[in-house]
């Protein structure tokens, strides 16, 4: 650093830099994923919002002042002109994972290897097996060649999730702001919980939904110490012949919290709290997990329709026979003076054999 000196009467002394480095800025990875959640909140607030108060979706966006924002108008014109892969935050599946990014299915499928399956209904995703090692060879001479067998991993169809929530007639006279805080915590709520029931379950493969991870997945038995145990999760995964090293727990809140205060600094594993039995431990390798999804969520609200009341399973609102069947208990939006919201998005996943092992009732 040199001192430049003004001419006489002036006092100040400045500083010049020689060689001077600009300052690096560090990438903010995680912006497009907020701005691309900020402006699909604000899509579905001025559709709500548009049919509840009987009016455009352009005024609400003026009265907002979110008229500028054009990812929003992208969101809004998405049915008649679909968005470009480019105005996604990566892929599909993490445009529904920004509805509730911090829950136990966003922190897991963000790790797993993603696919997009638009266009697509289903494939085999290959996992090479019994391959020769790599190895040394005397310069000129042959390599050896190893015969390798590719397990096909089955991904897809897509499922659709879907979502409808009651919404009361304040709705109609809150601000933009006070509704988008609204149907942003519904969203939260309902895509995490909703994903995660399905995910950490057991449950076989249906025509409505994907298999659960623990899906004949045998349980381990815990042992007499974390130590113990997820040394036993991470063993079973590398004897499947999958890198250990790409293992994430997933955890009771008590267990992840004990991992969390126990593990010391070299502990490289992720570990992911979740809304699942108390004592359970699940180790998953996420390079032998996949997650696929079809294009982008889709908002839409009702203020006319009758909803049958069920919250598990919901059946039509009437059904041809003799006699016929009314679903009940049903609720009239118009002669409730209530609106309802709609959220539909299509994913699935898949995960190798062995690439998934529990334990459950662990007591440390």
């Amino acid at each position: 650093m040199t001192l430049l000196h003004l001419p006489p009467g002036n006092r100040a002394i400045l500083p010049v830099m020689s060689n001077a480095r600009p300052i690096p800025l560090r990438p903010d990875h995680s912006a497009v994923a907020r701005e691309w959640h900020r402006s699909f909140i604000r899509a579905a607030t001025a559709r709500v919002l548009s049919r509840v108060q009987k009016t455009s979706v352009e005024a609400v966006l003026r009265d907002a002042g979110w008229q500028h924002d054009n990812l929003t108008g992208l969101i809004l014109r998405a049915p008649v002109e679909p968005l470009k892969q480019a105005d996604l935050p990566g892929d599909s599946v993490a445009a529904l994972m920004l509805l509730a990014p911090q829950s136990a299915a966003a922190k897991l499928f963000d790790l797993a290897v993603k696919v997009d399956l638009a266009g697509i209904s289903s494939f085999s995703f290959p996992l090479p097996s019994n391959f020769t090692e790599a190895k040394f060879v005397i310069e000129g001479e042959p390599i050896s060649v190893g015969q390798g067998t590719f397990e096909g991993m089955p991904l897809g169809p897509v499922r659709k999730v879907a979502l409808i929530g009651a919404l009361s007639s304040e709705l109609e006279n809150a601000s933009a702001g006070t509704a988008s805080t609204i149907i942003s915590h519904v969203l939260k709520i309902a895509v995490g919980n909703g994903l995660a029931k399905v995910l950490f379950s057991d449950d076989a493969e249906s025509e409505a939904a994907p298999a659960g991870l623990l899906h004949d997945v045998p349980a381990l038995l815990a042992g007499t110490s974390m130590a113990e145990d997820l040394s036993a999760l991470v063993g079973a995964i590398s004897a499947a012949g999958l890198d250990a090293e790409s293992v994430v727990f997933i955890a009771a809140a008590e267990q992840a919290m004990a991992i969390r205060l126990t593990a010391g600094p070299k502990f490289n594993y992720r570990v992911i709290g979740a809304n699942i039995e108390a004592g359970t431990i699940i180790a998953v390798c996420v390079d032998g997990f996949a997650v696929a999804g079809d294009g982008v969520p889709t908002v839409d609200v009702s203020k006319s329709a009758v909803l049958h009341m069920a919250a598990d399973p919901a059946s039509d609102i009437g059904t041809a026979g003799a006699p016929g069947v009314v679903a009940a208990p049903s609720v009239s939006l118009f002669q409730a003076d209530s609106s309802a919201l709609r959220c539909v998005s299509r994913i699935c996943w898949s995960a190798a054999p062995g690439a998934v092992a529990v334990v459950t009732g662990a007591t440390w």
